[in-house]
């Protein structure tokens, strides 16, 4: 994997902390991640299958970093293909140097279908946001724009998936967003030794909830190794049958059965102010539904002010537009109008106002 070095050495503190052995989980299947540097022929899946692994992790592309605008792997269709020629199942991950811009995260996405459909790789498969470098430093401005990328998987008709190491997602990422919308689909990494692996250290799990893959080696007979121990790959299954939200349509909007309240834990930029109907509103362009209009203005009364910590400021009087950056918090809980895959209208200082539902969670 297009990752970076990153390894645990093994001692009292570490064992601690990483090694309560999961329960539950009656039976592990080993596999491999590849990306253009590893081979892509049936004979070289067909050596992993002979040592036990029985999966696939093909990367298709990326965007950021040192993928730059959009890099698709050459390999991925003759890797999917001869992966699966032998029995394995196959997934896919997509490079997502998205920091904590949803628009970023959104494009990423459908880059990351694109390049899942060239690659032949089956509508109902995973693929796998590869978040591990040039994060923001809010938590939850990072998961926003990681709910925004996975909300666009799902609603492409892929089973979306999250790829970290621990380390990091302790630093930048919220999982249990992650894991309220999207149960069991976390791919971790976390090493107890650089050294080869055979077979992975049960013994040493990392002690997280809803990790359906952990990626315990990065020397497994010269690649990534992986266990997956939640279900599997499920490639021919529909990807509403494993997502816990949204719901099933991205088109129609649907009224929920019983009142629901979205609430916003973010610090967003206020991009700008503007007024409507002689009513002053704030507009943030990550939120908004595109194109953006009077749908998506925020009533200013709704709106505290603050510092980009989040710390409120004393004063909470608008600059108005001047070329300083201003940022401010969603503090209450907001009645949910309707909602789709990836759009949700609430009700915000007593009017409605449609937005991108990564950055909503709804209860």
């Amino acid at each position: 994997m297009n990752k970076l070095k990153r390894w645990v050495v093994a001692s009292i503190g570490a064992v601690a902390f990483f090694g309560a052995m999961i329960t539950g989980v009656s039976a592990n299947t080993n596999g491999i991640d590849v990306a253009s540097y590893q081979g892509d022929t049936a004979n070289y899946f067909n050596s992993f299958k002979q040592v036990g692994d029985n999966f696939t992790m093909v990367k298709l592309g990326g965007r950021g970093g040192g993928e730059g605008a959009h890099y698709s792997n050459p390999k991925a269709y003759a890797q999917i293909h001869n992966a699966d020629a032998v029995g394995m199942q196959t997934g896919g991950y997509f490079w997502a140097q998205v920091g904590d811009s949803v628009s970023e995260a959104t494009y990423s996405a459908q880059l990351a279908v694109q390049d899942a459909q060239n690659a032949g790789l089956a509508k109902g498969s995973y693929i796998a946001m590869d978040y591990e470098a040039g994060a923001g430093a809010n938590k939850a401005n990072n998961t926003t724009a990681i709910l925004a990328f996975m909300d666009q998987i799902y609603a492409s008709g892929y089973k979306p998936m999250f790829y970290s190491y621990t380390s990091y997602v302790n630093s930048y990422v919220d999982l249990s967003r992650i894991n309220a919308r999207y149960p069991n689909a976390l791919w971790l990494a976390w090493y107890l030794t650089t050294a080869h692996q055979a077979t992975p250290p049960m013994q040493y799990f990392p002690n997280y909830s809803n990790v359906k893959i952990w990626q315990y080696a990065d020397n497994h007979y010269g690649v990534d190794g992986n266990v997956m121990v939640v279900g599997s790959l499920d490639n021919n299954k529909p990807a509403e049958q494993v997502a816990s939200k949204p719901s099933q349509s991205t088109n129609t909007p649907s009224t929920p059965a019983k009142t629901q309240y979205a609430t916003f834990s973010g610090v967003y930029v206020a991009d700008y102010w503007t007024k409507y109907n002689n009513k002053m509103y704030g507009v943030n362009i990550d939120m908004s539904i595109k194109p953006i209009d009077y749908n998506n203005y925020i009533p200013i009364s709704a709106m505290t002010l603050t510092d980009k910590y989040g710390n409120k400021l004393s004063n909470q009087y608008i600059q108005g537009n001047n070329g300083r950056m201003e940022y401010f918090t969603l503090n209450g809980k907001y009645k949910v109008i309707s909602q789709t895959a990836t759009t949700i209208n609430v009700e915000i200082g007593g009017e409605p106002v449609s937005m991108m539902k990564a950055f909503a969670t709804i209860k």
